[in-house]
């Protein structure tokens, strides 16, 4: 290696160094030279390398391929993509050498009393004429106006003959030739075609000049031939054209006024004329003449063609425009007048009107609002712009796109800004009656997603900035956010929704997603999943290092957590995703949660800080609940390895007053804090346990204070935040309760060593109790017993309250209900004791408060608030699939009723619930506690609810309104009323609108309601007024079965009456698995050590139970029955052939169904068929067909079954039937037909039920592919068809197979094929007959001059 010279060296040695470096000169240097200009083009490249071999045509393909491939950008709309853009690349920048050639003088300008110099009009100088030397060549420069004004003011003096000597040896003049010939003159002494340096044009031109001068007249027209056959007419006007607009321009620079000419009516120019005066004008032909301004720009055409660079517009009135073109020439730099630009000053055109309902493109305001179409907005808004309607103000959504791609940054700022204003907006609603289809959709599937995601690489913070707010407004929803925190802490059980897109959802699509995910482009992705390609674009990350380095203002930081929290909602992978981040978490907690508080002690106001780093945030606790709501795993690692828990008891006992956080902000903090709490106490963690004995203190403390000095009829809107903490505290206490209550369990089994959970391994794992026992929590019962005894006097007085008051009752409502329902499990449980306590609370609490006013307008105002009777459609409708909300602000832009603002739920759930659990603890409390389920306005509203369409089922929220009954319902079932029909009706309603996670409902109700006899007790007695009326008097089809069904609807009746608790029982055990039973009850009974998670994630069905639920079991029989077999192992016998004959368990499945069925379409019909049709009941009634090849044959179920199908097409049910009706598990409606015509071919014996049930799409107005199925390709079926048409009438009248006419001439002939081949005859098939027969005779009618259906 080389040494460096150092110090202390003679020359000797640096001789010596010389030379080694010289030997080694061949080595490689450590560094090298690289050339700054970096901006060198592709021919700079050419140029340096020299020529190279010419590439083949398959070389430039493969080129042009590699340019194409990588990464395209689909974020272009059409605006952007037909815009041509030219990058000027700039070179080396050279500095240009001038030789001066004036030379100033002292200037001492005048002062002006004006204030600023006013502006010159050079009214006496001839714009754009060249110096006034006439020793200067021709071409030479002009002198600008600021020179021509100093010379004529002598503030500059010229350099002499020197100057004009060197310029003309260095560019000595061509003389022009001397020609004789007048012809040869006419061509003028300068060219108009060549353009360039004036010397060199000159040149050519003198050139020209002199061999047109040495040919003959007869060589010139030669010439002039030959050259006009090779040029088209184009190029000859072309040229003829350049002389005229040169000498126009000329004269015109000349003489200082527009050049005039004539145009006629036809629109072809005629020849060029000197200027006429008016008075010869006027004395013309009387032609009709126009004057057109020409400016620089409009090239003239000759005869014959039109003048297309005309604008469209070229007659401009003068008095329009804001000034006359003559006096805008006597301005500076307006020697040129650009009409166009003129006209653009003018006043704004009016938009062209629309027609009737004709809709229109939607422009935005910068505050995402749209614009009427005839908006009248000031140009000072800056919502005018060149684009398409510049009459109307507003920026289009393809507009704006061009804007963010702008190169400009405050356009790229504007842009952003606009866009995140519009998605604000549209997920507030205010878009949805004005826009289709919805705008969230249209900006997805244009590429808003990869636009915003390259913004927030942006280095300004203007743009990232506006980027996040975007991203913000794009994937989250502060509507959801808000609504779900309303909810909390009395909606059922505290769960958490999941948010997911419809291929998230559904398990199959992703796990093909999970497979294909890692073939697949960004752009492809996001039209999955557009959470999954952020992730795994990396957005979490870039949004880490916004947090972490650039550190943004307090906006950023707020719309960044928010986006975190949306991607937890997302799935439980996206949690983890974001807990696996390196550094994430850490600088969440540290800079937004901070342990500590000291820099805050300084006094300043946290509202007036202009960063919130170090200042803790109620987002980022917010943020932390979702995480651990996601998981037990996620909040272990939350409490374990950040230290959530010091925190949350941090900020719980903050002083706001020693702290510069406002009161508000503080209240807001310690909620959260308390909500994070329960959260984590829902696993039972030890920590969060453990502070619960340390904190007792300061818990009996607050309840003491809650006690004594929040009221809630006095100052409730200053107590508001008061009364949201109590809330949570209170919920958290309830938490509490449940962990204490599994000490003895625990303890129990810990002794006998017997496991409790199934582990890792697979087998029972053996659980410590918890630290926290059922006597710890001795004094907290009592104290929230009074404060709701206190508050529920004060609501009575008062009449009115507010939501968050109406919070605090509830939760005080359901602590009581937890710690009444748990104490019965407790070692030192005394059940004299409990019912003193329960007789006490409802004697002196519970008693009195329904009995109150305020109770009665607490139930007056259900039917207002419920989500089942309003009108409201989801708001679920505007989200893209790939996306998805809880859609709490409904189409339209109203919330959802349940969360309303004066909404009673918050209240009568958990009041319900309470009363549930105290009427079953003591039976022997007083009726009276129960004789408000006969209220006239509850009676109303289950009557509005059993008649209403169920629009609102699919909501997030509705499971509120659906617990609240469901307790309703069972508080009835407890205590005898007298509305049993109605009740029982609203069973039957309510089963199609439980939610997933609620599965526990649908035993309650079963159960206790819907197959209990005392709510069944009117069945019998209206079967026997059916039958004694003889309104069902059909006669039961014949069945080749031993056995034949019955009719009669008294017999049906008393069979269902006789099989309630088998039909109870086997629903129960078809509807949901034992898997969803036990998840469902360990999420509402709060069982900490069994809880895994209390997120329920979105699925593709929300709903439990479809809307036939009846029905659903034999779908799952169906599949059963059509699922493969395993292959048997190698060392198992091997098994016999799956036999199709139904088992005795299916038989008894299919029965039961079909009970409910009938049970519910006879007498409840209004509330079970209130949402759905009959088609979709006819779909799943037809699997009972394909379940096994005799399972109608049974008696019963061929019983049950023809009465299901005659109440589905009594009173004109069979013409409401949907003729392109979907089948599940088939590939069309079709092939579904096809199937069961297969079946009654094989294995129906010409069963009359399944003959008819194959009539019903043979109508004439369901499609004709179902006739020609029947006619043509499955025939052979029709001889099986042995019903008669009096027996189809009972069900079906005969004109729905008569009209309309048969008009397709290929059924016809298949009619005729199968009449004439007596494979349908009249005695056998005499429904058939009838109906092939009346469409041959009325063919043949119609057309009787045709012969050729009858020579076929």
């Amino acid at each position: 290696m080389i040494q460096r010279p150092k110090r202390g060296e003679t020359d000797e040695d640096l001789l010596r160094q010389e030379e080694e470096f010289l030997a080694r000169a061949n080595s490689r240097p450590a560094a090298t030279v690289v050339s700054v200009n970096k901006r060198k083009t592709d021919e700079e490249e050419e140029k340096k390398t020299g020529p190279q071999k010419p590439q083949s045509k398959f070389a430039r393909e493969r080129a042009n391929k590699k340019k194409k491939e990588g990464i395209v950008d689909n974020t272009v709309l059409k605006e952007a993509a037909s815009r041509d853009e030219s990058v000027a690349v700039l070179g080396r920048i050279v500095e240009r050498v001038v030789t001066p050639s004036v030379t100033l003088e002292d200037w001492k300008p005048e002062a002006s009393p004006y204030g600023f110099p006013r502006a010159h009009q050079l009214a006496n100088l001839k714009h754009g004429t060249p110096s006034s030397n006439p020793n200067l060549p021709a071409g030479s420069r002009k002198k600008s106006l600021y020179m021509q004004e100093l010379e004529k003011k002598g503030a500059i003096k010229k350099l002499g003959n020197q100057q004009s000597t060197s310029s003309s040896s260095e560019n000595p003049a061509v003389p022009t030739p001397n020609v004789d010939d007048p012809r040869v003159s006419a061509l003028g002494q300068q060219s108009y075609i060549i353009k360039g340096e004036a010397s060199e044009a000159e040149k050519i031109h003198n050139e020209n000049i002199n061999k047109i001068a040495s040919m003959s007249h007869e060589e010139r027209l030669k010439a002039q031939q030959e050259l006009m056959a090779s040029l088209g007419s184009k190029e000859l006007n072309f040229l003829k054209c350049l002389r005229k607009k040169k000498e126009m321009l000329h004269s015109q620079q000349t003489d200082g006024e527009p050049m005039e000419c004539e145009a006629s009516e036809e629109g072809k120019t005629k020849p060029l004329a000197p200027p006429i005066p008016p008075s010869s004008a006027s004395a013309d032909k009387g032609e009709e003449t126009r004057k057109v301004r020409f400016s620089e720009d409009v090239e003239m055409e000759t005869e014959g063609t039109a003048t297309s660079t005309v604008p469209d517009d070229p007659t401009v009135v003068e008095n329009e425009l804001p000034i006359p073109p003559s006096e805008a020439k006597k301005w500076i730099h307006m020697d040129k007048v650009d009409l166009e630009k003129l006209k653009w000053m003018t006043d704004m055109p009016k938009p062209k009107p629309l027609k009737n309902n004709e809709g229109f493109v939607a422009r935005f305001n910068f505050e995402g609002d749209i614009m009427p179409y005839d908006a009248d907005v000031s140009y000072r808004e800056a919502l005018h712009h060149h684009g398409e309607d510049p009459g109307r103000a507003g920026y289009t959504l393809d507009e704006l796109f061009i804007l963010i791609r702008s190169k400009v940054l405050q356009q790229r700022h504007i842009g952003l800004r606009t866009l995140a204003n519009i998605l604000r907006n549209a997920k507030e609603g205010l878009y949805d009656t004005a826009v289709n289809p919805p705008i969230i959709q249209l900006m997805v599937e244009a590429g808003v997603v990869l636009l915003l995601r390259f913004a927030l690489d942006e280095s300004s913070h203007h743009v990232y900035g506006e980027a996040v707010r975007g991203l913000y407004y794009l994937i989250a929803s502060e509507p959801d956010e808000q609504c779900l925190a309303m909810a909390q802490p009395w909606s059922p059980a505290g769960l958490e929704p999941g948010i997911s897109s419809n291929i998230h959802a559904s398990e199959k699509s992703r796990k093909e997603l999970d497979e294909e995910e890692k073939e697949l482009k960004d752009i492809e992705v996001i039209k999955l999943d557009i959470i999954r390609a952020l992730i795994r674009m990396d957005a979490h990350i870039r949004l880490r290092y916004i947090l972490e380095t650039i550190q943004p203002n307090p906006d950023t930081v707020i719309y960044t957590l928010g986006i975190m929290t949306r991607i937890a909602r997302h799935s439980l992978t996206a949690a983890w995703k974001l807990v696996q981040t390196p550094r994430l978490l850490t600088v969440i907690l540290d800079n937004f949660l901070p342990h500590n508080l000291s820099p805050l002690l300084t006094g300043e106001n946290v509202s007036s800080m202009t960063s919130v780093y170090g200042v803790p945030l109620k987002q980022a606790l917010h943020f932390l609940r979702v995480l651990a709501a996601r998981g037990r795993q996620l909040a272990a690692v939350l409490v374990n390895t950040h230290d959530v828990m010091g925190r949350i008891l941090t900020y719980i006992s903050l002083e706001p007053s020693e702290v510069g956080i406002p009161l508000q902000e503080a209240l807001s903090l310690s909620q959260e804090a308390y909500a994070t709490w329960a959260t984590l106490l829902a696993y039972g963690l030890s920590k969060a346990e453990e502070a619960i004995a340390s904190f007792y203190p300061l818990f009996v403390k607050q309840l003491v204070f809650y006690r004594d000095k929040v009221a809630i009829n006095e100052e409730t809107e200053k107590n508001k935040f008061n009364y949201d903490v109590g809330a949570q505290l209170i919920n958290t206490l309830t938490r509490a309760v449940n962990v204490a209550a599994s000490h003895t369990l625990l303890s129990s089994r810990m002794k006998l060593n017997q496991g409790t959970v199934i582990g890792a391994s697979g087998r029972a794992e053996v659980l410590p109790p918890p630290s926290l026992s059922w006597d710890d929590l001795s004094d907290i019962p009592q104290l929230i017993e009074t404060c709701l005894k206190k508050w529920l006097v004060q609501l009575d007085r008062s009449g009115q309250t507010t939501f968050s008051a109406l919070r605090l009752l509830g939760s005080c409502c359901s602590f009581l209900d937890v710690y009444y329902l748990k104490w019965k499990d407790q070692s030192s449980y005394s059940g004299e004791v409990c019912h003193q306590k329960i007789q006490r609370l409802h004697d002196e609490v519970i008693l009195t408060f329904l009995n109150s006013t305020s109770f009665s307008s607490l139930v007056s105002s259900l039917s207002k608030h419920s989500s089942f009777i309003c009108d409201y459609q989801l708001g679920t409708k505007r989200d893209p699939i790939n996306l998805g909300s809880l859609g709490c602000v409904t189409h339209g832009g109203k919330i959802v009723p349940v969360v309303q603002i004066t909404s009673p739920f918050p209240l009568l759930l958990p009041f319900s619930s309470l009363l549930v659990t105290l009427h079953s603890l003591h039976p022997f409390l007083d009726a009276q506690g129960t004789k408000f389920l006969n209220l006239p306005d509850l009676c109303s509203y289950f009557q509005k609810v059993c008649h209403s369409h169920q629009q609102l089922s699919k909501q997030w929220l509705t499971r509120i309104e659906v617990h609240m009954i469901s307790n309703l319902l069972h508080l009835a079932a407890i205590k005898s009323c007298t509305e049993t029909s109605l009740f029982h009706e609203t069973a039957m309603y309510l089963m199609a609108c439980i939610q997933k996670g609620d599965e526990h409902l649908l035993e309650k109700l079963l159960s206790n309601v819907i197959c209990s006899p005392e709510f069944t007790s009117d069945l019998s007695e209206m079967s026997s007024h059916v039958d004694n009326l003889a309104l069902d008097d059909y006669e039961p089809l014949i069945s080749p079965a031993k056995v034949q069904p019955i009719l009669s609807p008294r017999q049906l009746t008393e069979k269902i009456s006789g099989s309630l608790a088998s039909i109870s029982s086997e629903l129960v055990n078809s509807l949901a698995s034992k898997r969803e039973y036990e998840a469902s009850k360990i999420l509402r009974s709060g069982i900490h050590f069994a809880t895994n998670g209390i997120t329920i994630d979105q699925t593709d069905t929300i709903l439990a139970l479809g809307k036939c639920w009846p029905l659903e079991p034999v779908k799952y029989v169906y599949k059963t029955s059509r699922a493969q077999p395993l292959p048997p192992r190698p060392d198992e016998l091997p098994k016999k052939f799956p036999s199709d004959q139904s088992s005795p368990e299916d038989i008894l499945t299919v029965t039961r169904c079909l009970q409910m069925a009938y049970l519910g379409l006879k007498y409840r019909r209004k509330s079970i068929m209130q949402s759905t049709d009959i088609s979709l009941w006819l779909q799943h009634l037809s699997l009972v067909f394909l379940v096994a090849s005799d399972i109608f044959l049974d008696a019963d179920v061929a019983s049950y079954l023809q009465g299901t199908i005659i109440e589905l097409l009594r009173n004109g049910g069979y013409a409401e039937l949907d003729p392109n009706l979907t089948i599940e598990g088939f590939n069309s409606s079709i092939s579904w037909y096809k199937e069961l015509l297969e079946q009654f071919l094989a294995v129906s014996y010409g069963d009359s039920t399944f003959a008819l049930f194959l009539l019903i799409p043979i109508q004439q107005y369901w499609p004709i592919e179902y006739r020609k199925e029947l006619w043509g390709d499955l025939s052979d079926a029709l001889t099986f068809f042995r019903l008669t048409p009096q027996q189809v009438e009972q069900f079906i009248p005969m004109k729905q197979f008569f009209e309309p006419r048969e008009e397709d001439e290929g059924l016809i002939i298949k009619y005729r094929s199968n009449l004439g081949s007596r494979n349908v005859t009249e005695a056998r098939n005499s429904f058939l007959f009838t109906v092939a027969s009346h469409h041959v005779k009325s063919y043949l009618q119609k057309e009787p001059t045709d012969n050729n259906v009858s020579s076929k």
